[in-house]
């Protein structure tokens, strides 16, 4: 008698988890090691890379996309979120994020826990969502772009080794008086609004960090951005403008108008700053920004 051999096929689930060296205040040691220990505890099968420029996630990325069951994750802030994330995109891989950046703006959106274990705990379940995402001149984002000071201020931030909330604050209180509104001419669909404004958020998701809700009824899926609208605010109005933005009220501001749409044009009177994800990205007078939908695989 010949007896029937079944062979079963077990795939170990992989974790990729790309630490960011600039990134937050975190060492990237420190990082390394609890990683290490939680996905351990956790029965994960993993590889830790620390990263120190967008090239080495793109090779990273590359040598580990077509290995079955396997999960890239972002550890840092959205600047962090966004070089991996942009290299999944054309790959179709699925990314997860350990906040460890200054504003987190992404993870706070989508309520992912700092604390490591937590979050891995949550990943552990590989639920997964699809998401929108935004190109601005070519230039993709996942959370938050922006025209005019938001993009000043970005191209500003970090360049002196400080990051953090506080030192983000400081340079908004240095840099706002001097900061002269741009004129905007921004077209959609079949409507078109000219105005001067302090800057343009271009919002897939809520916030750009540190719970800064400038779009508090954004949605991740909903295939359409929220588009805000910020005039400058007098000096002695910031306080409250910052409160309403803090407690998802910035919608009640006179400062503040926005509208929803899946592209747009704008042109500007000169050229101005724009970032993606709080990375700035130079400047331009001429903007053209897409929506992308359901583009990207994301754990939850």
């Amino acid at each position: 008698m010949h007896s029937d051999k079944i062979y079963l096929c077990v795939t170990l689930d992989h974790f990729i988890f790309i630490i960011n060296s600039r990134s937050g205040r975190n060492k990237n040691e420190v990082l390394h090691k609890i990683i290490e220990h939680e996905t351990k505890a956790l029965h994960l099968s993993s590889d830790i890379h620390i990263t120190k420029q967008a090239q080495d996630v793109e090779l990273l990325v590359k040598e580990y996309i077509n290995t079955p069951d396997t999960y890239f994750i972002a550890v840092g802030g959205d600047g962090t979120v966004n070089v991996l994330a942009k290299n999944l995109v054309k790959n179709n891989g699925v990314m997860g994020i350990l906040p460890k950046g200054s504003g987190n703006g992404l993870a706070k959106h989508l309520h992912i826990p700092k604390n490591i274990h937590h979050a891995l705990v949550r990943y552990s379940k590989k639920r997964i969502q699809t998401m929108d995402a935004i190109t601005i001149n070519d230039e993709w984002s996942f959370n938050v772009a922006g025209i005019g000071f938001d993009g000043y201020i970005s191209s500003l931030f970090g360049k002196d080794g400080k990051r953090g909330m506080r030192n983000y604050m400081k340079l908004i209180h240095k840099e706002y008086k001097k900061y002269q509104p741009i004129n905007m001419e921004i077209a959609y669909g079949f409507f078109k609004i000219e105005k001067p404004l302090l800057q343009l958020a271009i919002a897939n998701a809520s916030q750009y960090g540190n719970n800064v809700l400038v779009a508090p009824n954004a949605n991740l899926q909903d295939q359409l951005l929220d588009i805000a609208m910020i005039n400058k605010i007098p000096v002695a109005q910031l306080p409250a403008f910052f409160m309403k933005l803090f407690s998802g009220h910035v919608h009640r501001s006179k400062y503040y108008s926005a509208f929803k749409t899946n592209q747009l044009k704008v042109k500007t009177s000169e050229p101005a700053h724009f970032h993606t994800d709080g990375d700035g990205k130079g400047m331009a007078d001429a903007f053209e920004i897409n929506l992308v939908p359901n583009c990207l695989r994301i754990l939850y």
